[in-house]
């Protein structure tokens, strides 16, 4: 009864065993229905839904990128895995520490009850000159529970700390970000154009409108030459 409560009570002070992330495992972004643009420079690039700004992963979870989302479940699996694998070591740790102090508790009986029940006594018989006299002393037998007694203790006291350790580490979950891989311009830009024809929305280029440079020709149409100067008639 003295070996559960103490295990309880050693139980109680672990932290509580987190459970795995959810920030970015949860549904895939769907889209508001507007078209994807994706801008990039030498040194930045920028993702916008319509006039919204937007991240690669929503991006890409709009697109509905096979790749992204295989990766994102195989890492959400890892995570469950995780998850039960931290409580499979929070068991085995309580069981741990039940073990260890029940090894304690036999080690200092063992050191104090049966080490002095085994002491040698000597006794010496009442003569006229003095009275019995009794001499006891720790022989082998003694000194070897007490030796047992110490060890086991320190055994004891050692699994104890290494199972309140082992049994509540937090498990090293997988906090989800865009892979290097697929969080790239040319990537991102090629599956949501792909979702922006689905739209039936413009080319990328052509999101901000044709290009006007202030003469009212079309998309496509070339600048018309300039006249040739004509020779002057004669005098």
């Amino acid at each position: 009864m003295g070996t559960a409560i103490l295990v309880l009570v050693v139980q109680a002070c672990m932290p509580p065993l987190p459970p795995p992330p959810t920030l970015g495992y949860g549904e895939p972004y769907k889209g508001t229905g507007q078209p994807i643009n994706v801008k990039d420079s030498r040194n930045d690039w920028d993702i916008t839904e319509g006039n919204r700004p937007m991240t690669s992963e929503q991006a890409l979870e709009a697109s509905g990128d096979p790749e992204y989302e295989a990766r994102r479940q195989i890492a959400k699996h890892y995570n469950d895995q995780l998850y039960s694998e931290g409580k499979t070591h929070r068991r085995n740790g309580t069981i741990m520490m039940g073990a260890s102090i029940g090894v304690a508790i036999i080690g200092f009986l063992a050191g104090a009850v049966l080490a002095s029940s085994t002491l040698d006594t000597t006794t010496v018989p009442a003569d006229n000159m003095m009275p019995e006299m009794r001499t006891t002393v720790a022989g082998g037998t003694a000194k070897g529970f007490v030796f047992l007694g110490n060890a086991s203790l320190i055994v004891g006291l050692i699994g104890l700390g290494y199972g309140w350790y082992g049994g509540s580490r937090p498990p090293p979950y997988h906090r989800w970000h865009t892979p290097e891989a697929l969080n790239r311009p040319a990537y991102v830009r090629q599956h949501t154009e792909e979702y922006n024809d689905k739209l039936g929305a413009p080319a990328t280029g052509q999101l901000h409108g044709p290009i006007d440079d202030g003469l009212g020709l079309a998309p496509g149409q070339r600048k018309p030459p300039p006249p040739r100067p004509t020779r002057g008639g004669g005098r």
